[in-house]
């Protein structure tokens, strides 16, 4: 995008006027350049689908600007009400001029207070700083954008992300980092104030009962929590990559959920049939406690650089092995919910599943048999998952050159699509193609099918001295508890089957 001198209905030009021309400006002037300011900013942060823009330095700065220019907007539009009225003008402190900012803004500006949207202007900074340093992948920064202006109506979130992203906190956590007992001492004013506001934002959290915990934890800085990094880029384990991944700053999921509604054609003048769902559900999601203990050595602790990409190696890799297994067979209770929980909480039951014909045996028919199976609404957004010596197996069972049976895999290449469609290979997937029971392929629209809801922040706290079990002395490590909260289930089985040996 070319930035470009736009001179707006107040006869201001966009791209030259500062703070000081706010002041000389009348109210309706003001109110005008205030919507045109928001405009322009919309304009260089996103795209016309509403998804971020890769912004260059340039446009960056002009969006900085922007912002600035319109928390001038608000400020003066606040001290002119609030001046107009002299009952307003009481104190010194400000206090009656915060309560009258905290009235909703009119309509046009999406009725929000407008000390939420200063909250979600200083999170879209932040999240635009992490962004334009590589940070921040576009598809992370989609997710949070759309957190943001979705599911954040207290802007609680927003909060959350300004005070996570603060560079001062991130230089206060090293400081712990290094040194948990005494690290405090040698905060710098700017990061004791980062870390107060961290801890006013996890204290409202508390009250407001959506985060577990005691006083005692700090967050972890935005750069190295993997909750925001990484798995709002889908980059966890393959089922992300296929499902409906919801980012949340709440405390649950809801939803809603049906397999459709019949239509019919009829003779004119018929009267109108009943179309409703045959069912219509609401599936709740409530993301559950989920923990990590990171051990490090002291001299590790003394490089902050290296510490910090070490915890987002370790914590990811611990959150991968556990989420593979939970998004698969989870029952829960006190954990996420499995594709495969059969007939329980939030999982499939045993009218999604297909069985093989032969019992003790997987041929090569049942692949077919089973594709066959899903619903006709679900077949063009089919993804297969199975785990890779599944498809090793699956994939000899038609030779190569074959003139009796079709190959199963795009071109006869292992790597392919399997039966015309995407294919993601999931590890902890059974692999026992001749044992009763051994449920060995799921097949369906994931996307529709499967939510996985992920809390919004991961909290962390310090252990100074790790002790050795021999003689309980001192090891020369600290340690790092990490936890998180993150849910999954079916929402919609119709979509999804499953193949299990007969």
């Amino acid at each position: 995008m070319t930035l470009k001198r736009t001179i707006g209905t107040t006869g201001y030009d966009l791209s030259t006027i500062t703070l000081q021309d706010l002041s000389s400006m009348g109210e309706r002037d003001l109110a005008s350049l205030h919507l045109e300011l928001q405009a322009a900013a919309r304009a260089l942060h996103e795209n016309a689908d509403g998804s971020l823009r890769d912004k260059s330095e340039a446009e960056s700065g002009q969006f900085r600007r922007y912002l600035d220019l319109i928390d001038g907007c608000r400020a003066h539009s606040a001290i002119r009400s609030a001046a107009s009225n002299p009952r307003a003008v009481v104190r010194g402190d400000g206090a009656e001029f915060a309560a009258r900012a905290d009235r909703p803004r009119a309509a046009g500006q999406a009725d929000v207070p407008p000390r939420v949207a200063e909250d979600r202007d200083r999170a879209f900074r932040i999240m635009d700083e992490y962004s334009r340093s590589g940070v921040l992948s576009a598809a992370a920064g989609d997710r949070l954008d759309d957190v943001l202006r979705a599911k954040d109506a207290m802007g609680g979130t927003a909060r959350y992300l300004t005070a996570a992203g603060d560079p001062a906190y991130a230089t206060a956590f090293g400081k712990m980092a290094a040194d948990p007992m005494t690290g405090h001492l040698r905060f710098d004013p700017a990061e004791v104030e980062a870390v107060r506001a961290m801890g006013h934002v996890m204290s409202e959290m508390r009250a407001m009962g959506e985060a577990t915990g005691g006083a005692g934890q700090f967050a972890l800085p935005l750069q190295i929590d993997p909750s925001i990094i990484l798995t709002s880029a889908g980059a966890l384990n393959p089922v992300r990559d296929v499902a409906s991944v919801e980012t949340i700053g709440a405390y649950q999921w809801r939803g809603v959920a049906s397999d459709g509604i019949t239509a019919a054609y009829v003779a004119e003048g018929t009267e109108a049939a009943d179309a409703s769902p045959a069912s219509l559900v609401q599936p709740t999601l409530t993301p559950q406690r989920a923990q990590a203990f990171v051990p490090f050595s002291i001299e590790l602790s003394m490089d902050w650089a290296a510490l910090q990409s070490e915890l987002v190696r370790l914590v990811t890799d611990a959150r991968n092995v556990l989420d593979s297994t939970m998004f698969l067979t989870g029952s829960g209770t006190s954990q996420p919910s499995g594709i495969l929980n059969i007939g329980a909480l939030n999982g499939l039951t045993t009218t999604q599943r297909v069985q093989t014909a032969t019992t003790a045996v997987t041929a090569v028919g049942d692949p077919w048999a089973f594709k066959a199976a899903i619903p006709a609404r679900w077949l063009n957004s089919t993804t297969f998952a199975a785990a890779p010596a599944t498809f090793d197996a699956v994939y000899r069972f038609v030779a190569q050159g074959s003139t009796t049976e079709p190959r199963q895999f795009a071109n006869g290449d292992r790597g392919g699509d399997f039966l015309g469609r995407p294919k993601i290979e999931w590890s902890t997937m059974a692999t026992t193609l001749t044992t009763t029971g051994a449920k060995i392929l799921i097949g369906g629209d994931f996307r529709t099918g499967f939510k996985i809801v992920d809390r919004i922040g991961m909290q962390a706290e310090f252990i100074p001295h790790i002790f050795g079990l021999a003689r309980g002395y001192p090891t020369g490590q600290r340690g790092l508890y990490c936890y998180w909260r993150t849910s999954s289930g079916v929402v919609a089985p119709n979509a999804l089957r499953y193949l299990e040996v007969k």
